[in-house]
């Protein structure tokens, strides 16, 4: 029930569909600013996210929220679809609202914000779809912005749910294989799940050989029959330690980066003293060791999932933190390439 005796004694706007040419949402946005009806400022990073939307086909114009407008033609709700409609020049049908009074503005958007997660979920992912989405996002960023941008402005490119949906159908629809493998790093070696399930991703489709693949997993997972000098021996003993970090937005980001890095290591031959992946350092491709194929060696059933546990004893060192340093080494010329 509302208490509030305009809208109580105001009946309820008709709703028609109209098709919402770039001009006449230039003009509804003008007569918005013109007359103050809507404080709210427009962010115009999301709108082009929308607008991104709309040029690609992710946009759907049966979308059943309403375009609000008031007395004066001005927009109470759905000023960054308009803003959207204009940046990406193509005309958008919307269900439209006229004559809403300003005061029904206060419980507009009051709703709780659908998730890329739920957005999977409504497509047919029917198990870990936060990590998916999540993964989907990381692996989006590394495919295209990692000649680009350092690692750590990766939060400055944002998805929306719709992207997250029409790349993971496109592009990643076979990352649930290696949901297992994903397990396996979480529990063995701590790692976010998003980060091991990309590297997993990433390794398996880039790496260019399936078994040093499973090898290189194996080890990193159960931490078995592993030196000293061994690259994913010291990144076990990294993510054992109280410098890893745990928490943040970017976490995953960084975790990536130390895995792939570690991969690269381990794949070349090479091995690292200390952990490190500086800010201003753009994401390392994955290192391709392509192998001559042996007739009927290629597997159909996915990547081999570690099922070793890492027991007391079993590598070189002592004490908790052996092998790791937790700060970035100012010598430079330690650092492995």
């Amino acid at each position: 029930m509302n208490d509030d005796p305009v809208l109580a004694s105001t009946p309820l706007p008709g709703l028609e569909r109209s098709t919402v040419t770039p001009a006449a949402a230039a003009e509804i946005l003008e007569q918005t600013r013109r007359h103050g009806c809507n404080p709210r400022k427009l962010d115009s990073s999301y709108a082009e996210r929308l607008a991104r939307d709309m040029s690609s086909g992710s946009w759907d114009d049966y979308n059943p929220d309403v375009l609000s407008l008031c007395e004066h033609g001005a927009a109470l709700q759905g000023q960054h679809r308009l803003e959207a409609v204009i940046i990406s020049q193509v005309s958008r049908s919307f269900l439209i609202a006229r004559d809403v009074p300003h005061a029904a503005a206060t419980i507009m958007d009051c709703g709780k914000a659908r998730s890329a997660a739920t957005a999977l979920s409504i497509v047919g992912v029917e198990r870990h779809s936060k990590d998916i989405s999540s993964t989907v996002r990381l692996l989006q960023h590394y495919d295209v912005e990692r000649d680009k941008i350092p690692w750590s402005t990766w939060r400055s490119v944002v998805y929306t749910n719709a992207e997250i949906v029409r790349f993971f159908q496109t592009t990643y629809r076979d990352l649930a294989t290696f949901l297992p493998l994903m397990t396996a790093l979480k529990k063995g070696l701590s790692s976010s799940p998003a980060a091991s399930l990309a590297c997993a991703y990433l390794v398996h489709r880039d790496g260019g050989s399936t078994s040093r693949a499973d090898d290189f997993f194996e080890g990193l997972a159960s931490g078995t029959n592993l030196d000293a000098s061994d690259p994913r021996w010291v990144t076990i003993r990294y993510f054992q330690g109280p410098s890893r970090p745990r928490r943040g937005n970017m976490t995953s980001v960084y975790h990536l980066g130390i895995l792939i890095k570690t991969w690269n290591l381990w794949a070349t031959g090479q091995t690292w003293e200390l952990v490190y992946f500086r800010p201003s350092q753009c994401m390392p491709d994955v290192v391709n060791v392509t192998e001559p194929p042996t007739p009927g060696s290629r597997r159909t059933d996915g990547p081999r999932v570690p099922t070793r546990r890492r027991t007391s004893g079993r590598n070189p060192g002592s004490g908790r933190n052996a092998g790791i340093q937790a700060h970035l080494p100012l010598d430079e010329s330690r650092m492995p390439v």
